[in-house]
């Protein structure tokens, strides 16, 4: 499984296509739900021009969290202390010994040593690794997400979240539970094509071609890890529509930002409106 392409489709470290933006009706009320990535490269900027219509005509912005609290201190030691082994126990003791080695090696390519980052567990692996080498390939701008969180700040619009900072926390601290060897062997075989994984990615993306955003990564989760694909999307859409549902009550327009693949598939968000009689239409 390219567990990269979840971590950057389905967690808040994002880029938009041209058509993954959607306008949600019922009866005269309407929201915008947009589909983000989480990693951006100086030529995405500017950002498509109907991105910034919906938030101009939007006057609250909904993300997947409070990004605000995500930033602060506090939560990022409460992440932290998730993604660091008690005292006693190491990486070594959550791979096997061939694992662990093809990860040491890897390292010492890119001049790092395992020993230094064996307190890490896999998901903080994961992360450090493709940090690394997106900041080689220029693609560690600012996110959508953020962009479009700091924008809202300054021009007093307001501000809401699908889910608790909690919640976030633990799909990000459990990415790959059970499944730490794959994950880590997977993140290493994926750095040798991260240029291309990215390319298509966006290339999905701005060709409105949600079914390939589905086949990079969706169906391989949905039919060889189901309790995976439940856990990290699921039963968190199923928690967040009736957090949606109830932004129709009012004439207000909210602007909803997501990660991409919730938002495809036959259990995506879109999809569920649709079935709920909701009228649905590219932006």
């Amino acid at each position: 499984m390219r567990y990269l392409i979840l971590l950057c489709l389905l967690t808040p470290f994002h880029l938009f296509a041209e058509t993954s933006l959607w306008k949600v009706s019922k009866g005269s009320n309407h929201v915008f739900i947009g589909g983000t990535i989480h990693v951006l490269s100086a030529e995405d900027y500017p950002l498509p021009v109907e991105f910034e219509q919906a938030y101009n005509q939007s006057q609250t912005i909904i993300f997947e969290t409070d990004l605000a609290a995500m930033a602060l201190p506090d939560s990022q030691q409460q992440l932290l202390s998730r993604v660091i082994y008690a005292p006693g126990k190491s990486l070594a003791d959550d791979l096997t010994l061939k694992t662990y080695q093809t990860l040491s090696d890897y390292l010492l390519s890119m001049g790092l040593n395992v020993e230094n980052l064996k307190q890490f567990k896999p998901p903080m692996i994961m992360i450090t690794l493709l940090m690394i080498e997106l900041q080689k390939l220029g693609m560690a701008e600012t996110g959508v997400d953020k962009y479009f969180n700091q924008k809202a700040l300054s021009e007093g619009k307001g501000l809401g979240e699908l889910e608790s900072l909690q919640v976030q926390l633990d799909v990000i601290a459990n990415m790959g539970k059970g499944f730490e060897d794959e994950m880590i062997m997977s993140t290493i075989e994926d750095m040798k094509e991260l240029p291309f994984i990215m390319s298509e990615m966006k290339r999905a993306w701005r060709a409105g071609d949600t079914d390939g955003l589905e086949k990079l990564s969706l169906l391989e989760m949905k039919n060889d890890y189901p309790d995976l694909y439940r856990l990290l999307l699921v039963d968190r859409n199923k928690a967040w529509l009736p957090k949606i549902e109830q932004l129709f009550d009012t004439v207000e327009v909210e602007f909803i930002l997501v990660g991409a693949l919730h938002l495809v598939g036959d259990d995506g968000v879109i999809s569920s409106l649709r079935q709920r009689g909701y009228q649905v239409e590219l932006f």
